[in-house]
């Protein structure tokens, strides 16, 4: 009865210092998070593998863009019999839709590090429009910490049915935090990094 994604998920952006060119996704130094209540208590998971592309031009952001593709069977919530609910039919279906989805269609400079895109997120297969706010900060080294924490509705997905949408099983909204951590500017590779 975990899921969420983050997907988003969620998403990417940038620094201060213009990077026109994508910026490399340290998958180790990454994270992407979720909470699911259930019954009241708060289950925590994460996805281990999901990839990003990151191109973002502070001082020109209509030409930039983010991308996120999430493996839904890299889902972890230490507990195995959880892990395989989640997978499930009734909840993110991994056999039919293996991939959770986010892709920019705009990105604007909010002010103070801070930025907001507009994309959509997919979810078992069933797109949905997202805004998600988020930051980006220098780290040492040059790198570069994105980090957003947004909530997504189980019932705008379709995850989670038949007893786990009766009586409040299984709250409706799923909070996800996003953390990516990109290379240094100066570091020149492929702009799609996997985890």
């Amino acid at each position: 009865m975990h899921k969420s994604i983050l997907l988003v998920v969620c998403l990417a952006s940038s620094t201060f210092n213009a990077f026109a060119t994508p910026r490399t996704l340290l998958p180790e130094e990454s994270q992407i998070e979720f909470i699911v209540k259930e019954m009241g208590v708060p289950v925590s998971g994460n996805f281990k593998r999901f990839e990003a592309a990151i191109d973002i031009d502070p001082a020109k952001p209509e030409k930039s863009s983010a991308s996120l593709r999430i493996q839904v069977g890299s889902l972890t919530t230490g507990n195995d019999e959880a892990d395989a609910i989640a997978a499930d039919p009734n909840w993110l279906d991994k056999a039919h839709a293996p991939l959770a989805l986010f892709k920019s269609v705009s990105i604007r400079v909010l002010g103070g590090g801070r930025y907001e895109a507009k994309g959509t997120l997919s979810i078992r297969n069933k797109e949905r429009d997202i805004v998600i706010q988020f930051s980006s900060t220098e780290q040492a080294g040059g790198k570069t910490v994105i980090a957003s924490d947004f909530v997504i509705k189980r019932s705008e997905f379709g995850i989670g049915g038949g007893v786990w949408n009766e009586g409040g099983v299984v709250a409706e909204e799923i909070p996800v935090k996003v953390r990516l951590m990109l290379a240094p500017a100066a570091r020149k590779s492929s702009p799609t990094a996997s985890r």
